[in-house]
């Protein structure tokens, strides 16, 4: 069997979703991998960039990508209040349709962030975003309103002072929203058709910035989601606890699945465990495994994480030993890393705030540097692979970086 899987393989999203969308935040099954040819592996603010669509206000949320359609969210105003939802089309960029909502919940937030943080996911029954004023809404796909919510109104108690990041993810006819705060915290499952509760469960008031990822055995699937606490698998269909870790210390990366194993952020370095009958056993700890606020990626047969000044550390994903003798340097020290590592046809890319891509060419006995690329822009969200492209979300706008025919 081979040591990883693709998570698109593993996971039920409910309605149809090709091999090449990436349709929730980290893509497929929060994998962090494509699986297009023929990307390229340098670009600069013109070379190689397809097209460039300017994005109303601020965003830090990463984009998601349909067929040839790309969803993105932003928010504008003084108080970044107005929340916006745009529809792009894949090839060229032009805007389809934008729809624009009020907030209702609280707008503070880190400077550096944004009301439009969490990520959006996307099937082929709609698309959902959720922003840090805990307001949900839900699209079809032509952008016709299905349903909304204001979450801050109906648990007024929600409050995250400094702003919320934590993605919705879809399983089957459910969505799956995290609201850790320190008032109202939940991770609630919401019926996708008409936005009401199908299961509720409290969580411990706690700011927390993870997002939720999916783990399938048979028919079964468990919402593993962690904290600055712990990390607990709940039952996708009724919310009820399937298995908890105590300890974790983290609460930003989120976790892997690869196969039947979990790779959980564990403090300052990365936990592999396993299913042995009804628990989780660790198969191994890398505790050098940098993630700081980006989530590690599994990609062939290794774990590739990065710290927020740029060191990328790389782990035998049987093991968890070091596969390199020295971390790899990324980024040209002038950004911080946000976006997490994304992994595709051989090579794992990097991005900091600054605009620097490093692209790190894999299956070497070290951190062989394939390029280095400079988008001169803010990049805080995690790109998207679909279409033959990179789709990178800057703080104001959005590249489609696409090698020239």
């Amino acid at each position: 069997m081979k040591l990883l899987l693709s998570l698109s393989s593993l996971l039920v999203l409910g309605s149809f979703v090709t091999a090449g969308d990436w349709p929730q935040f980290r893509g497929p099954g929060a994998s962090g991998i494509g699986e297009e040819k023929g990307l390229p592996k340098s670009w600069g603010a013109t070379e190689n960039v397809k097209w460039k669509t300017d994005l109303p206000g601020r965003s830090a949320a990463s984009p998601v990508v349909f067929g040839k359609k790309v969803f993105v969210t932003s928010a504008t105003g003084a108080k970044l209040d107005r929340l916006h939802v745009l529809c792009l089309d894949a090839d060229t960029g032009k805007i389809l349709w934008q729809r624009q909502l009020t907030a209702t919940g609280n707008t503070g937030c880190h400077p550096k962030s944004s009301m439009a943080a969490p990520t959006p996911c996307v099937n082929a029954d709609g698309v959902y975003c959720l922003f840090a004023t805990a307001d949900l809404v839900a699209y079809d796909l032509d952008g016709n309103l299905k349903w909304y919510r204001s979450l801050a109104g109906d648990y007024p108690a929600i409050s995250n002072q400094v702003g919320m990041a934590s993605s919705p993810i879809l399983w089957k006819d459910s969505l799956i929203v995290p609201m850790d705060t320190i008032g109202d915290s939940f991770l609630a499952a919401i019926d996708t058709k008409y936005g009401q509760n199908i299961w509720k469960v409290d969580r411990p008031k706690s700011i927390n910035w993870v997002t939720p990822t999916l783990r399938t055995t048979g028919d079964k699937a468990e919402v593993v989601f962690s904290s600055t606490k712990d990390a607990l698998a709940y039952n996708a269909l009724d919310g009820k606890k399937a298995w908890t870790m105590a300890n974790m210390g983290s609460g930003t990366p989120t976790a892997s699945v690869v196969g039947d194993q979990v790779i959980l952020p564990f403090g300052g370095g990365v936990v592999c465990l396993k299913p042995e009958g009804n628990e989780m056993k660790e198969v191994w700890k890398a505790p050098k495994l940098a993630s700081g606020y980006t989530s590690p990626v599994a990609y062939k047969d290794h774990v590739y994480g990065i710290s927020r000044a740029g060191t990328v550390t790389c782990v035998n994903l049987k093991t968890g030993k070091e596969a390199w003798g020295e971390a790899a340097r990324v980024g040209k020290g002038k950004g911080q890393f946000w976006a997490s590592p994304i992994a595709n046809d051989g090579f794992v890319y990097t991005f900091d705030d600054a605009g620097i891509c490093t692209v790190i060419e894999t299956g070497k006995p070290e951190g062989v540097i394939a390029s280095v690329n400079d988008l001169k822009a803010e990049i805080l969200g995690t790109p998207a692979i679909a279409n033959g492209a990179l789709y990178i979300q800057t703080a104001t706008g959005i590249f489609c970086i696409a090698a020239k025919k």
